[in-house]
């Protein structure tokens, strides 16, 4: 079996937004291709209620076009409620594409998601090569 290739292609967007401490909030949202015509969408900064808006039209557009979807959150530094909910909203909406959701072990969102159960209601995920295996779309076997 070949090897998969990814690479970069779509769009980089990094937005900006001073937070009520007065820090910079930001989300940068990077979508990558792979060989079989997924995509990862890859989430890097804080996903939170100033910055949900710019990520849902990217990873809302990745579910109308592509045969799958894995939503890489292990460059998230930071992420609440309205960011979970953002995420359970797009697995609603994904009508039966397979969505998934790359978590780094130990980090802020693996513990937050720990706390809030949300291994049982999105599809997680700590290894990227596992998921990508897993969301694969099926040829006519």
């Amino acid at each position: 079996m070949p090897e998969e290739e990814v690479r970069y292609v779509e769009y980089s967007k990094h937005d900006a937004q001073a937070g009520e401490d007065g820090a910079e909030k930001t989300l940068t949202v990077s979508i990558e291709d792979s060989a079989d015509g997924a995509a990862i969408v890859i989430l890097s900064g804080e996903l939170d209620l100033g910055t949900v808006p710019r990520m849902e039209g990217a990873l809302l557009e990745q579910l109308e076009q592509r045969p799958a979807v894995l939503v890489d959150l292990s460059g998230l530094s930071f992420i609440d409620s309205s960011g979970i909910a953002a995420l359970i909203e797009a697995k609603r909406g994904a009508d039966g594409i397979p969505l998934g959701f790359l978590v780094g072990p130990g980090s802020q969102v693996d513990r937050v998601f720990g706390i809030a159960g949300i291994g049982d209601t999105l599809r997680l995920f700590s290894d990227r090569q596992v998921a990508m295996t897993a969301l694969a779309p099926r040829g006519g076997d």
